[in-house]
């Protein structure tokens, strides 16, 4: 009706401020206590080792020319873009870009194969393009069964790429589907999430300071 103003109510709106106050400050608490418990699983030496072995086949990879293509859904995608721009430009310090892909870039063709092919083969096809063996693909899946992430990491195996899984504790069905599967001790997505972040941040840093000039 011309002259009436159409408001769409959100429970958010009756939020009182003590209720905003509490909530916020309880949300913080919880998320330092989680780290600080997951801190500790995460000094693990059979995890720290694993993660590290992951991280050599990253550096390998772009050592020997190759190209680090990322997946992930979701947030995990906002992950995989953030860490594909690490490569190309920089994380910590200044060095030559170095060919990395984000599979989930491009909302042209994850939309043009999902309506095509279904969204299970959105970075399969990306892969099969892409990919070349002496390659990598780091696929992130917080829960280990979405089924994009197993079927693109099925499509980098028969390409000859090496594989990268990052997933959470249960690591739903990414054990022995990639040559590293590394499981945050965690069933909570944010804080997943949150060390694959941490994880790959490692990784990015290494890379910058080992492309550093040798004295």
């Amino acid at each position: 009706m011309e002259g009436t103003e159409l408001t769409v109510r959100h429970q958010l709106h009756s939020a009182s401020e003590d209720a905003i106050t509490q909530v916020v400050a309880q949300r913080q608490t919880l998320g330092i206590e989680a780290w600080a418990s997951l801190a500790r699983a995460l000094e693990e030496p059979a995890l720290v080792e694993q993660v590290d072995a992951a991280g050599r086949a990253v550096v390998e990879t772009l050592r020997s020319g190759g190209t680090v293509l990322v997946a992930g859904n979701g947030g995990s995608a906002a992950i995989a873009s953030h860490v594909a721009a690490e490569f190309v430009g920089k994380c910590i310090l200044d060095r030559a870009p170095l060919p990395a892909v984000c599979l989930a870039d491009s909302l042209t063709s994850i939309t043009a194969v999902g309506n095509d092919y279904g969204f299970d083969d959105v970075f399969v096809r990306g892969v099969q393009s892409l990919g070349r063996p002496g390659d990598l693909l780091i696929a992130m899946s917080t829960s280990g069964r979405s089924a994009s992430i197993l079927r693109a990491l099925d499509a980098a195996r028969e390409r000859g790429l090496a594989t990268v899984a990052l997933t959470g504790e249960s690591g739903g069905d990414l054990p022995g589907r990639a040559d590293h599967v590394l499981h945050v001790p965690s069933d909570f997505t944010p804080r997943i999430q949150e060390v694959h972040m941490l994880w790959a941040h490692a990784w990015c840093e290494a890379v910058d300071v080992l492309s550093q000039p040798t004295s």
